[in-house]
């Protein structure tokens, strides 16, 4: 199709051949295709970070191999794992001038071009990326990929967990509600010492469950909140006695139930006791629940 400029050249018949020539410079650069990049975008953890740089070169586990090894981040380079280096390796000079570093500017953003399959590989597995789950260990310049989609579909998921444990808070028996307060670690009594309502108890009940919804939903109804509820109340109503020589004894007839190690809190180790499969495990748990009545 002819354009303007298509025209205007046609009329030059007598213009001097640099006009000529700047005019078909001007057209090529009028009809030349943009080129389309494409990036991952990753950012910091810690935004608040200047421009940080973060080394080319790290410990990652290797799926090909089955095990650890280094990995670097070298120009040129077709791979970033240290087995599959060791020609290039041998040059120190090389590696030293073409080593490569992830620059993170300002804000914490880090934009590599998807053809950096090199870079991204190295990415990918370092221990500084928070979605790597096969990082060695953190780091104080940690970073994640950034996915706009993803992170506001789990934002909303996390939303939607803490109202969904916040009603099934409120709606919660108030018996087995008192139970699950306790296990969470809500104080019953005020800073006077007077006891708090029900009322009281669940509104710090509900905020317990937006507060931390996935462990209390993993905690909510389970067997482990009742025995818990079990063992604190046969201690506080001294019908265990752990006055004895570190061990844990029936109040009532000096039984032994369990020696507990030094290492460890009477009430946890009992807890677990009972939630045992053996056969001293679960004698002890029948006896809890006859005691607790």
């Amino acid at each position: 199709m002819s354009t303007l400029a298509h025209i205007n050249l046609a009329h030059t018949e007598n213009a001097p051949q640099n006009t000529v020539a700047q005019q078909m410079s001007d057209i090529a650069v009028q009809e030349a295709v943009s080129p389309q990049h494409k990036y991952v975008i990753f950012k910091l953890v810690n935004t608040k970070s200047g421009p940080v740089n973060v080394d080319g070169i790290d410990e990652a586990y290797n799926p090909k191999t089955k095990s650890w090894e280094r990995i670097y981040l070298i120009s040129g380079a077709q791979s970033i794992w240290q087995s599959e280096l060791t020609e290039l390796l041998k040059d120190k000079q090389y590696v030293e001038l073409n080593r490569k570093s992830l620059r993170f500017e300002r804000g914490g953003v880090l934009r590599v071009l998807e053809e950096e399959e090199n870079t991204l590989a190295f990415i990918r597995n370092c221990r500084h990326l928070i979605d790597n789950p096969k990082r060695k260990s953190g780091s104080r310049t940690e970073f994640f990929e950034y996915n706009p989609q993803k992170q506001q579909e789990a934002a909303l998921e996390k939303e939607m967990l803490e109202l969904d444990m916040a009603i099934a808070a409120k709606e919660q028996p108030e018996d087995a509600m008192l139970k699950h307060a306790n296990y969470l670690g809500i104080v019953f009594f005020d800073e006077l010492g007077e006891k708090k309502s029900p009322a009281g108890i669940r509104k710090e009940y509900m905020l317990a469950a937006k507060r931390n919804p996935v462990h209390f939903k993993k905690t909510l109804g389970s067997k482990e909140v009742d025995i818990t509820f079990l063992v604190k109340r046969a201690i506080l109503d001294a019908k265990i006695d752990l006055g004895k020589t570190g061990s844990a004894y029936w109040a009532a007839n000096g039984g032994f139930i369990a020696k507990i190690p030094q290492s460890r809190k009477a009430l946890d180790y009992l807890v677990e006791f009972a939630m045992t499969n053996s056969t001293e495990g679960k004698q002890f748990l029948s006896q809890l629940n006859d005691v607790i009545k």
